[in-house]
Formats: C-alpha cells, structure tokens, sequence
C-alpha cells in the first residue's frame, strides 16, 4: 500500500505515507490499512488526513509589471503557482490574494513548481480569457534560460510529440520523439501531444569537471513538460531535474524520503530552467510588451 501511495500520489513521499498509514489516516473497504497491504481490483481507499502542515516555500517573488487587467510577477524557483497536493496556502495564487492590492487574480499559464522567471495574472476574469487565447493562439512569444549537462548544438529544432515514457519507473515522466520516428511506432493519437521548441546555446562552462551547456529555449506549443522532456530525450538533461535529470534515482530517493544529495547527484537542488521573458501585443491597449527576469542567483555562472 505505501509503494502504491507513493508512484500515484507523489506528493508525499513513501515514508510519509508509512507514517500516515501507522497512523490509521488511510481505510481500505472502511478499515484501517497497514502498509504491507496489498490492493486488490475493486478497493476503495479513503484517505483521513485531519490537520496538514504544508512545507515551507520561498516567498520572495516580486512584481515586475502591473496595470488595470494585469500583474506579471517573478516567480522564484520553490513555490508552486496554485494550490495542489500539499500546497493548500503556500502557492503563489493564495500568497498574492493575501495582498491587500489584489482582491483575486486569475491563473492564465502555469510554471513548474521550479521553474523560476515571469508568470502573468489576470486581475478579472476577462483579462485572463483573454491572454490565455493569445497563448493557445501561440500569439505570445516565449523564452526560457536553461542549463543542461553536455556540448549542446549551437541550434537546433526539436519538432515532434511528447508521448508517456513507459521506461521509466517515474509514472507521469514524458520522452520527446521525432516526427519521422513517431510515424514508426503506431502509437494512439490520444496517447500524443504535438510539441515544437527551438534551442540555441549560449554560453558553456564546468561544473564538478563536467562539461554543462546555457541554452536559449524558445517553446511554439505549450505542453506539459515540455522543455525538460524535450532537452531528456536528446540527451541534454536540465541540471537539478529531478524527474527528468541525468540520475532519476533521485527522484525515486526523494519521495521514498531518502534525502538524497541532490548537489552531487544533479548538479543542482532544483531545475535550472527560468523564464526570462514574455513578449506579446497587450490585449487591450494593443501596445508590444515586453516582460523580463533576470537570471536567478542560484544558477550556474
């Protein structure tokens, strides 16, 4: 049961669901359910959490753009954008209502809990509708700074689809796959997402004497994960992913409660992906803006 609670709900690593199961929180057919139970087909499981303790996040994000429909805001690399798993009130959202100047804002796009750089709000529903229709419209022009292990091309086009990678033993991890190879593997059009981003390097340097790469990304689709499977399957994996990075027993460590060293194992305690900029035609005053983020402290030099 632990095993189980752990790979579906990874928001709690293996040990703390142990713990919560040594706690009679989690019922199978209304029983209590030990952690060496074994689900069976047609189990309900009910789970009782009583009073969560979130973890703690960084807070010092800060704005970086404001009018009457919108705030762009610097979001650092250890908050989630809204509430989900154990981030009930510690996600930007929530944190950004408890400000007296936004009585509610509206999520347009997301960033991965740490992926750090510019996310924008609406401050009604109105404006957020219509910015999120300049992103599926792909009327918005995007680009993310990233750090990958390895001697990345000078450029390069990576124009396929993101399909589940049934390899891993991560549950939700995607691999990215070249069109002319997809073609091949008779895969369901359900089971795909079309996915195009263009790379191109910037910078190199060394890190524990291994050779990294600082490349542009510049995403035309939008999909989850995309950027970080995408770098993965070319062999270029983020510094610091844990699901996608170049040792994904961190990942499996992690949520086991292990503590792994991620520094030695990733080269980083989180993802090196930021969002430097936004750029787009602002929906209402039909004036070409730009939004920027300066690099993050915490990356390599």
């Amino acid at each position: 049961m632990d095993v189980f609670l752990a790979f579906r709900f990874t928001y709690q690593s293996r040990s703390n669901w142990r713990k919560i199961l040594e706690e009679g929180k989690i019922l199978v057919q209304g029983k209590v359910a030990k952690p060496s139970y074994s689900i069976k087909e047609g189990d309900e499981i009910l789970y009782l959490p009583g009073e969560i303790f979130e973890p703690p996040v960084q807070t010092d994000f800060k704005i970086l753009f404001e009018d009457s429909r919108y705030i762009a805001v610097e979001k650092p690399g250890d908050i989630p954008i809204h509430s989900a798993g154990r981030y009930r009130k510690n996600n930007l959202t929530d944190l950004l209502e408890e400000d007296s100047r936004f009585e509610k804002i509206y999520t347009i796009h997301r960033l991965d809990r740490e992926t750090s750089g510019v996310v924008v709000f609406g401050k009604d529903s109105e404006a957020a509708s219509k910015f999120a229709d300049l992103f599926s419209k792909r009327k918005v022009n995007k680009t993310y700074i990233s750090y990958v292990w390895g001697n990345f091309p000078t450029s390069f086009r990576a124009k396929g689809y993101l399909i589940s990678d049934p390899s891993s033993l991560i549950r939700k991890k995607r691999k990215f796959v070249q069109k002319d190879f997809f073609q091949k593997l008779e895969i369901p059009e359900e089971d795909s997402e079309t996915c195009e981003t263009n790379f191109r390097k910037i910078g190199e340097g060394t890190l524990h004497g291994v050779p990294f790469s600082k490349v542009y990304c510049f995403p035309k689709t939008g999909r989850l994960h995309q950027i970080r499977a995408t770098l993965y399957s070319l062999g270029f994996p983020l510094l610091g992913d844990k699901i996608y990075g170049k040792d994904e027993s961190a990942f499996i460590e992690f949520i086991e409660g292990k503590d792994p060293d991620l520094i030695a194992k990733l080269g980083m305690n989180r993802q090196a992906l930021h969002s430097s900029s936004l750029k787009f035609i602002h929906p209402f005053t039909g004036i070409k803006t730009k939004i920027g983020s300066d690099l993050p402290e915490d990356f390599p030099e």
